[in-house]
């Protein structure tokens, strides 16, 4: 989950840079590839602690804040990662 904030981070960091340095017209190639890469580590992480800790996650019981924001943070960014690879520069 660390490497996703930084990816993250770093995403954010290269939209600021690309949107200051690239031309109209272009798309946000490398902003959107950098997002999708944090996409990716949040699945991994997500899945690990689903994998680890079968027994905290039984139907009857209720999962915890963090793991249920963890979901939806995955698929938030992958929602980003797609926006940005369509999004063009005006």
């Amino acid at each position: 989950m660390i490497l996703a904030i930084i990816f993250s981070f770093f995403s954010l960091v290269m939209f600021v840079v690309q949107l200051f340095t690239m031309e109209k017209g272009k798309r946000f190639y490398i902003t959107g590839a950098i997002m999708l890469i944090c996409w990716l580590f949040i699945l991994i992480a997500v899945s690990i602690y689903t994998a680890r800790f079968p027994h905290l996650h039984r139907p009857r019981d209720h999962h915890g804040y963090s793991f249920i924001l963890a979901w939806i943070c995955f698929c938030f960014s992958f929602i980003i990662g797609i926006l940005y690879l369509v999004l063009r520069k005006k």
